[in-house]
């Protein structure tokens, strides 16, 4: 068993490396010009962007003139809160 599943620890890991992040992280923020633009699972977000990795949804973010093809919504933020 895991440490964070032991003591219901949090850790926060900050990164450019997706591959990394989407091998041991259980929720993603990204984050362009300070803002979260999207977060979930990683495997949530691939599907979301239609990628096949979070690298590939990193680049569209940070590619992205506005920031974000698929920036949060109020509601979706509103959920996570």
């Amino acid at each position: 068993m895991s440490y964070q599943r032991r003591t219901g620890a949090t850790v926060l890991l900050s990164s450019h490396n997706m591959t990394e992040v989407e091998r041991i992280c259980d929720h993603v923020m990204i984050m362009r010009t300070g803002r979260i633009v999207d977060r979930g699972e990683p495997a949530a977000l691939i599907a979301r962007y239609g990628r096949a990795t979070l690298e590939q949804v990193f680049l569209d973010i940070a590619r992205d003139e506005n920031g974000g093809r698929r920036a949060m919504s109020r509601e979706s933020e509103a959920a996570h809160v």
